[in-house]
This record gives C-alpha cells, structure tokens and sequence, in this order.
C-alpha cells in the first residue's frame, strides 16, 4: 500500500502539468483565509493543520480539537472590499472530520455611468456629447461561497530493519473533498455554479505529542481545486457560463518542537500548477505555546504576521501585500 501512495505523491508534485488555460472565474477563492497561512506566504498545502485547512487542503484538520471553529472580517482592498469568512471542523468518529465552510467578498457602491452618446469624432468636438464623469447611480457586487469538505485519516506504521531490530516509523495518511456552491449577484444579474475540491496529505510523525501536535513531523500535500471544471452559469438573455478552470497547488512542510526553549518552528513550501504558476514559502516559530511570529514569501512579496493564544482562543494577523492595496488581515479561532 505504502508504495502506491508515494507513486500517486510523487506523480501530482513531479509530473501533473496546466492542461487549462484562461481566467480563474471565481478569483474571489483566490483572496485566501485565515491570517494564520496568508501571513506564512499561502504556503499551507503541505501543513494545513488548523480549522482554514478546508479551504487550503481539503485533506488536513486540526490537531486534538472535537470542534474548531475559525472566522474573520476585514475590510481589503485599500477599504474598497469588504471579506469575510467562516469555518467550522467537527471531529467525528472513525477519524472523520466535516468543515462547513462561508466565503464572502462584498463591493458596495459600484458607481454606475449613462451610455455615451454620438460618436467618437462628436465627443471630440462637441462638448455635449462628453460624459460628465458623474455616476447616475450605484450597484453592489457579492460573491459567495459554501463549503463542506468530509476528510479521513489513517494511522499506520512502517517497520525497517530486523525482528530483533525494528525501526518503527508512524504515518498518518488523510484524504478529503470538497463540494462548494458559488453563488455571484452583479447588480441585477446572478451566476451560480457547483465545484469539487480534492486533496491528500502525507506525514511522518513522532509518537511523542506535545500538546496534541506530534513533536516532529514531515508532511507531503497536495489538492485539486475545481476538479470537474464546471463553471458558473448566468441569468442572462445569453445564458452565458464562465468555465472554472482546475488548478493544482503541491506543498513540502516540517515542524519540531524545541523542548529547550518550549518553541516550534514550522517550515513550509508550495508550489502551484496552472493559469497562475506560483511559489509560496513560509515560516512560523511559535513560543511557549502562546505567542507566534510569521513570515512569508510569494508573488515577489513579502508577508508577515504574529498570533496569540488563550487556552481555548487564538487571535492571528497578517500582513498582505497587493496591487490593489495592503491589507491587514484579522481572524479569530476557537478550539474546543
């Protein structure tokens, strides 16, 4: 079995090529959740060890909680957006996990303009055919998203060298999908659509557990995002549909706990395949379980950001860079 699962790994990082092309329809799934993985460069295929992972990895979860819940609003874009989200991880039995998940980016006050009128010699040499630059009234624009992702997990052991001197090595294999519901209300008009997510997700770990987290591990990641390349279909005179084009992000991460200095320093790394073609890099050290430093790489920008924890609470930021204005990203989690 062992070797079956390494082949179908090495076959999505090493050989799996864009075979699409064209826009990503819904770019808002592109914006990321979570401050926790945004602030380490996005790069959390590999790792996607918290209540976001859904979103990330359809395959990762939390570690040691029956219920993690994880949502955030913020205000992106210079103020020009408003993003929010929601996700909730309950543990069930048989090491299975179900996340219902909420994405929203919401634009208000979308001005509106008249059309022009004559034509282009007109406008250059009559005044009253020039527009006014005044907005003749204002339109919104709301994209939503609905997740529930269901993941298993299965622990298994490998055992090297002889009966008399077995080198027992644990691993934890996890499998999980998506389905989400896309729904996009540009002024009077709507588009809705169905997608499916897939991912799996490799670790090597220690038995030893610090605070429900394997004390070492190694994980290997990897997730389709829009598997069956549907697309959104819209209200119109045209019924016209825009494709949603597959996507595939591959990722490397590492974790060990320093007993010394009672700190963990995560390492990751990820690297997409598709229209967009990006690397990610991400660091975190985490300090007596309480407080946290991030940064991050991808993009040619830089990302960074910090978290602190209370016992059932944890609070993340992050810092993103982008064209359209920097944001300063905000979630909160709770773990039960």
């Amino acid at each position: 079995m062992l070797k079956y699962i390494f082949l179908i790994i090495f076959c999505l990082i090493c050989f799996i090529q864009p075979v699409f092309a064209g826009e990503y329809t819904a770019d808002f799934l592109r914006i990321g959740v979570g401050a926790r993985a945004l602030a380490m460069g996005s790069a959390f295929t590999g790792l996607a060890n918290d209540a976001s992972s859904a979103y990330w990895n359809p395959a990762g979860g939390p570690y040691g909680s029956a219920i993690s819940l994880q949502f955030e609003h913020v205000p992106i874009f210079d103020g020009l957006a408003q993003y929010n989200s929601a996700h909730a991880v309950i543990g069930l039995e048989h090491n299975l996990s179900l996340t219902l998940g909420w994405i929203r980016l919401g634009v208000d006050e979308i001005p509106r303009y008249g059309e022009l009128q004559g034509s282009r010699y007109d406008r250059l040499t009559r005044s009253e055919y020039r527009s006014t630059g005044k907005a003749e009234g204002y339109f919104q624009d709301n994209e939503d998203a609905l997740l529930i992702t269901m993941a298993h997990t299965r622990y298994f052991d490998l055992v090297m060298g002889d009966e008399f001197d077995p080198k027992i090595i644990p691993f934890e294999l996890s499998l999980g999908m998506t389905g989400k519901y896309i729904q996009q209300k540009l002024d009077d008009k709507t588009g809705t659509g169905q997608g499916i997510d897939a991912g799996a997700l490799l670790r090597i770990t220690s038995y030893t557990l610090i605070k429900n987290e394997p004390k070492s591990w190694i994980g290997v990641g990897a997730a389709v995002r829009d598997l069956t390349s549907s697309s959104i279909s819209w209200n119109t005179e045209s019924n016209h549909k825009d494709p949603m084009q597959m996507n595939i992000m591959t990722g490397v991460a590492a974790s060990h706990y320093l007993a010394r200095f009672k700190s963990r320093i995560t390492l990751s790394f990820d690297k997409e395949f598709g229209q967009y073609d990006e690397r990610h890099i991400g660091a975190e050290a985490r300090f007596f379980h309480t407080l946290a430093l991030r940064a991050g790489y991808y993009d040619d920008e830089m990302t960074a950001g910090a978290g602190i924890s209370f016992k059932w609470l944890t609070l993340d930021y992050a810092f993103v860079p982008h064209e359209l204005g920097d944001s300063h990203r905000i979630s909160g989690s709770l773990h039960f």
